[in-house]
C-alpha cells in the first residue's frame, strides 16, 4: 500500500511539472508575428551561418553577423523578434565582447526555439530585460556593443540551450548540434503565420532536394533528397521513405511513372509506394541533369558531352562532344539552347545537331517564341534563334537588362507578354501582342532570379529568393505577397493543384500555400 501511495505521489507531482513547465512555456504568449532584430534597410548581413571562420581556426559559425557600416552600427538598437519569454540576460555574458540575451519563444504549432542576440550592450535609457521576463514582438532590448573586430550583432537560432550563451562557432556542422538558419527560420515562420500557409515539409540538416518533386495525379509527392526518396502526402507528410543504393541525379517522368536517374547512368522505376521496380543500364556515366522538359532528358555525361536520351530512357539518341557545364538550357520545339559558365549561348537541334554558339554578357533568360524558335532576353534586347541557329534582333521593344535575374512570358493564346528585368532595375512591364505597352513599373523589394508565369488573370513572379507576388494581369495591381527563405543556390519549382494549393520547391522546403488567400482581391 504505501509502495502504491508512493507511485501515486510521484505521478502527480510528474504531472504537476509538466504543467508547470509548460504554463512556463506558454506565460509570455504564442509567437504570432516575427521579425528581424535589426533594421535590414540599415544592416547588412556580413557573415553568414555555417561559414568556416579563418579567425576561430576553421570553426562554423553558428549565426548570423549584421553590420551597418562603419561608425554607424554602435549603439543602433536591438529588437525582440517576437514574443517570448527571458531566459538569460547578461551585459558581460560574452565578456570583452558585450552582453547576450536568449529569449524563448513558443510557438503555434507546439515547438520552442531560442533567438540568440550576442555583442550588445545596455544604456541608461534601455536596460537589458530581467531573466523570466516577458517580451514583446519588436521590444527594444538593447543596442549594439563595441565588439571585436566591429559593432555587429550575432544572431542565433537554437533548439536547445535556453541559458548557455556558447562561443559563437562550434567545430560540427552546427545543423547537426541544435543551430538553425536565423534567416530562413525567420522568413519562413513569416509566411507559415498567415492564412495563406497551408502546410510546409523541411528537407533534414539543411539538405536540399535534388531535383524537383515529382508530381501524383492525387497531388502527393516523390521527393528526391540525398541518397534518399520521400513520399508525401498531399498536404506535406511524409508517407514513406525509401534509401538507394546508387548516387541518385534526378526523379523525371517517364510515361505517368517516376524515374530515378543514376550517376552510373542507370535508370529505376519507383512506384507510388515507394517500391523500386525495373531497373535497366544505359552505359553512360553522368555528371549532372542539364534539361528535363516535356519529353526530353538531357544530362553533361561524366566525360563532359552533352547527351540526350530516348523517350524511352533505354539508351542515348544523340551526343555533342567537349561542351562546358551548363548554368541554364531551354527547350523549344525547333530549337534547344543552353548557356556554359562561361556565357555561351550553344543552339541545338531537336536532332542533336550543334547549330551556333555565341558569346553574350551574361547568363541570358531564354523561352520559346511565337514561332517555336528560342526567345533570348540578353544585352537589352530580344533575339530570336530559329531551327537553323541563325540570330535576329526582334522588333519587340526591351528594357535595358536581360541580365541572369530576368524572366519571360507570353500567355499563349492572346499573346499577351510580361517580362521582369530583375538586376537593378527591377522593373516588370507588360506589352500586347502587337508589343504595345500596357502597364509596368518597378518592385524595389523583390531580387533574386526570376521566373514568371500567368494563371488566368493572374500573373505570378517569383524567384530563387523566395519573394512570391501575385499581380493583375490586366493591369499589373499587387493582388498579394508573401516571402520564404531562397538564395542564389536555389532551384524553383512550383505547380498549382486541381486542389488549389500552390506547391513550392526552393532551397530545402515544398510548401503548400492557398492561392485564393493567395490573390486575394484577384481571385
Amino acid at each position: 500500500m504505501r509502495r502504491a501511495a508512493g507511485v501515486s505521489i510521484l505521478l502527480a507531482l510528474i504531472l504537476l511539472l509538466g504543467v508547470q513547465i509548460g504554463q512556463a512555456q506558454d506565460q509570455c504568449g504564442l509567437v504570432t508575428q516575427i521579425a528581424f532584430p535589426v533594421d535590414r534597410a540599415v544592416f547588412q548581413l556580413v557573415q553568414d551561418f555555417g561559414t568556416a571562420s579563418p579567425r576561430h581556426q576553421g570553426r562554423y559559425h553558428t549565426g548570423e553577423d549584421y553590420y551597418a557600416g562603419r561608425g554607424v552600427s554602435f549603439g543602433l538598437p536591438v529588437y525582440a523578434i517576437a514574443a517570448g519569454r527571458v531566459t538569460y540576460s547578461a551585459p558581460d555574458g560574452w565578456g570583452r565582447d558585450g552582453g547576450v540575451i536568449i529569449i524563448e519563444h513558443s510557438f503555434p504549432d507546439g515547438s520552442v526555439y531560442y533567438s540568440q542576440y550576442g555583442h550588445i550592450r545596455q544604456t541608461e535609457t534601455v536596460l537589458f530585460p530581467e531573466r523570466y521576463t516577458c517580451v514583446t514582438p519588436g521590444q527594444r532590448i538593447a543596442t549594439i556593443g563595441d565588439a571585436r573586430p566591429a559593432p555587429h550583432l550575432h544572431f542565433e537560432i537554437r533548439s536547445s540551450g535556453p541559458d548557455v550563451p556558447g562561443a559563437g562557432y562550434t567545430w560540427e556542422d552546427p545543423t547537426t548540434v541544435g543551430y538553425l538558419q536565423p534567416s530562413q527560420f525567420v522568413l519562413d515562420w513569416q509566411t507559415w503565420l498567415t492564412p495563406i500557409h497551408r502546410w510546409h515539409w523541411l528537407a533534414p540538416n539543411g539538405t536540399r532536394p535534388t531535383s524537383p518533386p515529382f508530381v501524383l495525379p492525387d497531388n502527393s509527392l516523390i521527393v528526391l533528397e540525398g541518397s534518399r526518396v520521400r513520399g508525401l502526402t498531399p498536404d506535406g507528410r511524409v508517407l514513406w521513405r525509401t534509401n538507394l543504393e546508387l548516387p541518385p541525379l534526378a526523379l523525371s517522368d517517364l510515361d505517368g511513372r517516376a524515374l530515378l536517374t543514376f550517376s552510373s547512368g542507370a535508370m529505376q522505376i519507383i512506384d507510388a509506394d515507394g517500391t523500386l521496380g525495373e531497373r535497366w543500364e544505359t552505359g553512360a556515366a553522368l555528371e549532372s541533369i542539364v534539361l528535363q522538359s516535356g519529353g526530353w532528358l538531357i544530362a553533361r555525361t561524366a566525360d563532359g558531352a552533352l547527351a540526350a536520351f530516348t523517350p524511352d530512357r533505354r539508351a542515348l539518341a544523340w551526343r555533342i562532344e567537349s561542351v562546358p557545364p551548363i548554368l541554364r538550357a531551354h527547350a523549344a520545339p525547333n530549337v534547344l539552347g543552353f548557356v556554359t559558365d562561361a556565357f555561351a549561348l550553344i543552339s541545338v537541334s531537336p536532332d542533336g545537331r550543334r547549330l551556333d554558339a555565341a558569346q553574350v554578357a551574361e547568363p541570358a533568360f531564354m523561352t520559346t517564341a511565337p514561332d517555336g524558335g528560342l526567345l533570348v532576353y540578353a544585352q537589352d534586347s530580344f533575339w530570336n534563334i530559329d531551327s537553323t541557329g541563325k540570330w535576329s534582333r526582334s522588333p519587340e521593344p526591351a528594357p535595358p537588362g536581360g541580365g541572369p535575374d530576368s524572366a519571360y512570358w507570353i500567355a499563349p493564346d492572346t499573346g499577351v507578354r510580361a517580362f521582369w528585368t530583375g538586376g537593378t532595375t527591377r522593373l516588370l512591364q507588360s506589352l500586347d501582342a502587337a508589343g504595345n505597352p500596357r502597364w509596368g513599373g518597378t518592385l524595389p523589394f523583390v531580387e533574386g532570379r526570376g521566373h514568371l508565369v500567368g494563371y488566368g488573370n493572374v500573373l505570378l513572379l517569383m524567384t530563387d529568393h523566395g519573394f512570391i507576388v501575385a499581380l493583375r494581369a490586366e493591369d499589373g495591381a499587387i493582388c498579394g505577397q508573401t516571402r520564404i527563405y531562397g538564395d542564389s543556390r536555389a532551384r524553383l519549382w512550383h505547380a498549382l493543384g486541381a486542389d488549389g494549393v500552390l506547391r513550392i520547391a526552393l532551397a530545402g522546403q515544398i510548401i503548400g500555400l492557398d492561392w485564393r488567400a493567395l490573390i486575394g482581391p484577384c481571385a
